[in-house]
């Protein structure tokens, strides 16, 4: 454990110093990527295994392990200046969340031995993905998730940082991604069409189901379930409720975000897709009716805010991070969501 904190610690100064030279175009401080339209990380990627990956699995491991002790140093001083040199595009505007809405000192975690997901990759942007076992430090008897991770650099002497982090669904089983004789996966390009929903497509088809439900036009493409129809169900009881209970005007939308999207082939010839979503909400009064009222907003949006109630118009943004399963072109089955995580990471008052 000393050599890992050692080298957190290490790491931690190297990314200080890394980000102290970029240039202020939003990528190197961690912002969304430079990638347009929220296209893959793997825009130029071909299912034709390159002869050296450029990535190996024992690079991998090693980064991973680094990361995640930076990020437990991060955690352990409560320090989010820190925290944020690790992280990237959806991640990095979570990061903020997670430290201040838990007065900093974020919850610690201890991690198992990872399930590394490696394509073969020629071009820059590099990333990976890990399935690890996920227990939290303080409660030894809560139940462990399996936490879903991308790692990401985009440049050869570019840090390592975490692009994205999802938790899978509890009692689901690890999902499977074809591996080479080496072990190694199989990333898609950013339009590839050999699955039911390509991958550029994909923010965009879930974002409309989630606020139309079963009448939207991409109706069958996802299975129904609390990340998808759930969501509309959700909103249309909330709009009523807000309404006659509370003299207030609500509404939700979902968009595809401008950060990367990753896929991966299954053995089945499906893919496993990683992607984010922005959902925006809203509440302004009811005029006349709803003048004068208060109304409290979500606990997870007051660290952000001075007063936490709702007397003009409120407005909060969650980013969102989801792992789908998606069938072949032609297969019968719908997409289906099997991993998420989500913080508030905005709020504003008029």
């Amino acid at each position: 454990m000393d050599r890992l904190l050692r080298r957190a610690v290490g790491t931690l100064a190297v990314l200080l110093a890394a980000v102290a030279g970029c240039s202020a175009d939003g990528a190197g401080r961690g912002g969304a990527s430079p990638t347009p339209g929220g296209a893959t990380a793997t825009a130029e990627a071909t299912e034709h295994a390159a002869d050296e990956p450029a990535v190996t699995l024992r690079e991998a491991a090693r980064e991973l392990e680094t990361l995640l002790a930076a990020d437990d140093v991060a955690r352990a001083s409560g320090e989010v200046r820190l925290a944020l040199e690790l992280a990237r595009d959806g991640q990095h505007a979570i990061t903020p969340a997670i430290y201040r809405s838990a007065g900093l000192t974020p919850p610690r975690y201890v991690w198992g031995r990872p399930r590394l997901l490696v394509p073969r990759l020629s071009d820059y942007p590099h990333w990976f993905a890990a399935l690890v076992e996920r227990r939290e430090a303080d409660n030894p008897r809560a139940r462990p998730r399996t936490a879903v991770l991308v790692l990401m650099r985009d440049a050869e002497h570019a840090p390592w940082r975490l692009a994205f982090s999802a938790l899978l669904d509890e009692d689901r089983e690890p999902p499977s991604v074809a591996l080479d004789d080496e072990g190694y996966a199989t990333a898609l390009a950013t339009r590839d069409e050999s699955i039911k929903i390509s991958p550029h497509l994909i923010g965009a088809v879930h974002a409309t189901i989630a606020e139309e439900g079963t009448v939207a036009f991409a109706k069958g493409l996802f299975a129904p379930g609390p990340y998808t129809t759930g969501y509309y169900t959700e909103i249309t009881e909330s709009r009523r409720l807000a309404k006659e209970r509370d003299c207030m005007n609500y509404d939700s939308i979902f968009a595809a975000t401008t950060y990367p999207v990753y896929a991966l082939r299954r053995e089945d010839g499906g893919a496993l897709v990683f992607y984010s979503l922005n959902r925006t909400t809203t509440w302004h009064p009811v005029l006349k009716c709803g003048e004068g009222r208060r109304l409290e907003i979500p606990e997870g949006a007051r660290w952000l805010l001075s007063d936490p109630s709702i007397v003009a118009q409120r407005q909060i943004v969650e980013t969102q991070h989801y792992v789908s399963v998606v069938p072949p072109k032609n297969a019968a089955a719908p997409a289906e969501v099997i991993a998420y995580d989500g913080m508030i990471t905005k709020a504003s008052a008029r």
